[in-house]
């Protein structure tokens, strides 16, 4: 009996210390992503609408809007935009297709990158700022806003 009950509190510690080193790593790799911009957590992004949402973080650069997987370990992109090339669209008004779980205010934005589509989810005061952002491109700059 003793014997079980060792290999019990052996098993619970493993899983406690994976559970921290899990936390840790992603809080982590957060703080990595983000240093010295504005991220946007959670972010829905999907390349059309047949496919389903994927939540991650969105990183507003100098000059990129990136897209990071919200679980992992890699601190580069999965998706990455050149400012003065994505054109963001107005918020589509929200249908039963497009009902994002894991944000329930969130509002589906139809992107374009060089005549490439995609959708990102944004609550709408993400995508207030993500819109300010895109305006505010630097002089000289062609960035195309609606």
């Amino acid at each position: 009996m003793p014997t079980a009950l060792l290999s019990v509190e052996i098993a619970v510690v493993v899983v406690l210390v994976l559970l921290a080193v899990f936390l840790a790593t992603t809080y982590a790799r957060r703080r990595v992503i983000s240093r010295g911009a504005i991220l946007f957590v959670p972010c829905g992004w999907r390349p059309n609408r047949r496919n389903r949402w994927r939540l991650g973080h969105l990183r507003l650069g100098n000059t990129r809007l990136e897209w990071f997987s919200l679980l992992g370990v890699s601190s580069r992109p999965q998706r990455g935009w050149d400012r003065v090339s994505v054109d963001l669209e107005s918020p589509r008004a929200v249908r039963r297709s497009d009902v994002i779980d894991f944000m329930p205010d969130a509002v589906p934005v139809p992107c374009t990158d060089n005549g490439v589509t995609f959708e990102l989810a944004l609550t709408p005061g993400a995508y207030t700022a993500l819109r300010s952002w895109s305006e505010a491109s630097p002089p000289g700059s062609t960035a195309n806003v609606a």
